[in-house]
C-alpha cells in the first residue's frame, strides 16, 4: 500500500475476513539491493563459520526467486548479522536477509534457520556451513573455517534463462557468464547424469500430460456427437 488511508482500508477488509497478516515495510530498491548473512552458530554461541552475499538476478524480476548470486565480503552486513544473531540468541545455521535502502543503510528483512541454496557457493568459496553443523551433531572435531573468498558465484540455469531474457541481457554474453559461473544448480559438466535424468522424467510427464489431455477432448467430443 502506498499510504495510511489505503492500509487502513485493507487492514478493516482483512479483520473481517478474519485472516492474520505480517506487516513489512517496502524497502525501495530492486532486488539487487537485497544482502544476506550466512552463519553456523554452536551450542556454545560462537559463530563457528560465516559469509555475505548479494542477489545478482531474481525471477520474477521484482519478489522472485534467486537465480544468480554471488558470494560477497561486506563487513557492515556480517556485523548486524552477529548482532542479530546474538540478540535473539539463537543455535544452528541461519540465513539473515537484509536490503540496503538508497541511503545505504541495511533493514532486516527475515531470518531463515535452515538450510538453503547458498551453501553450495559458500562451500566453493571455503566457509562449509553444512560440513561444521554434521561434525558438531555426530561428534567430529570441526575443521578450520577461514574466511569466505568474495566473487564465487551460483546460478540456476533454466531461471536465469528466464530472468536474462526479461532483463535484455544479450545471449552471448550471458551464455559466457554461465560458463564462468563457479556453481550451477542441476547442472556439473563431470557428472551429468542427474540433469539426464531430471530431463527425461520432465519429458515424460509433459507428454503424458499431454496424452491425457488429448483423450480428455476425444471423449469429450465423442459425447458431444452421440
Amino acid at each position: 500500500v502506498d499510504d495510511s488511508s489505503a492500509l487502513r482500508r485493507l487492514l478493516g477488509g482483512l479483520a473481517d475476513a478474519g485472516v492474520d497478516v505480517i506487516l513489512q515495510e517496502l524497502i525501495p530498491g530492486p532486488e539487487t539491493r537485497i544482502e544476506s548473512h550466512h552463519a553456523y552458530v554452536d551450542e556454545t554461541g560462537a559463530i563457528a563459520g560465516e559469509f555475505t552475499g548479494r542477489k545478482i538476478r531474481t525471477h520474477p524480476r521484482e519478489h522472485g526467486y534467486s537465480t544468480a548470486i554471488e558470494i560477497t565480503a561486506e563487513p557492515d552486513v556480517a556485523e548486524l548479522g552477529r548482532e542479530v544473531l546474538r540478540s535473539i540468541g539463537l543455535r544452528g545455521v541461519a540465513k539473515l536477509d537484509f536490503k540496503r535502502d538508497p541511503g545505504g543503510a541495511l533493514h532486516l528483512l527475515e531470518i531463515n534457520p535452515r538450510f538453503n541454496l547458498w551453501h553450495h557457493p559458500g562451500a566453493l568459496a571455503g566457509v562449509n556451513l553444512p560440513a561444521l553443523a554434521f561434525d558438531d551433531a555426530v561428534g567430529l572435531p570441526r575443521a578450520a573455517s577461514g574466511v569466505a573468498r568474495a566473487g564465487v558465484r551460483w546460478c540456476h540455469v533454466g531461471r536465469d534463462a528466464r530472468a536474462r531474457r526479461d532483463e535484455g541481457i544479450p545471449l552471448v554474453p550471458w551464455l559466457r557468464w554461465v560458463v564462468s559461473c563457479e556453481a550451477k544448480s542441476g547442472l556439473a559438466i563431470d557428472d551429468l547424469a542427474p540433469t539426464l535424468r531430471g530431463t527425461a522424467a520432465r519429458t515424460a510427464e509433459r507428454a503424458a500430460a499431454a496424452v491425457a489431455s488429448r483423450a480428455r477432448k476425444l471423449r469429450g467430443a465423442g459425447r458431444a456427437t452421440a
